[in-house]
């Protein structure tokens, strides 16, 4: 009895993860920068009208980070931007529109006016 309770229990929970999958993006982060870089993740929607999720990390120096960012850390959204900054008065560089369902190597790049970021997709 406990045996078939167990395999009708393992069933039904094979079946609601396929109903609902478990969405979830990998970045991989890279700071190139000789400064700590601070990352905001944001998820993308109306920014007057919608509470909308964010997410900081702090990264250090000339270091790679890798971390998931799934639909359920966004809200329910399923794109997001990400924004490099090493201090308050240069620009951050920030890549947009980037999806749960993808993977990235998103590289933080230290140059003359600031931060700039570059996102590449790992297939």
């Amino acid at each position: 009895m406990r045996t078939q309770i167990l395999m009708v229990s393992l069933s039904f929970a094979c079946f609601l993860a396929m109903a609902h999958p478990a969405v979830a993006g990998r970045i991989d982060v890279v700071n190139e920068n000789k400064k700590s870089l601070t990352v905001k993740i944001k998820a993308e929607g109306d920014n007057i009208n919608e509470n909308l999720a964010t997410y900081i990390k702090e990264i250090p120096t000339e270091y790679y980070f890798t971390f998931m960012v799934e639909s359920s850390d966004l809200k329910g959204k399923s794109h997001y931007s990400i924004k490099g900054d090493t201090n308050a008065f240069t620009p951050g560089g920030k890549c947009d529109h980037l999806s749960v369902d993808k993977n990235y190597k998103v590289t933080f790049l230290n140059d003359v006016a600031g931060t700039t970021c570059v996102a590449e997709e790992i297939k």
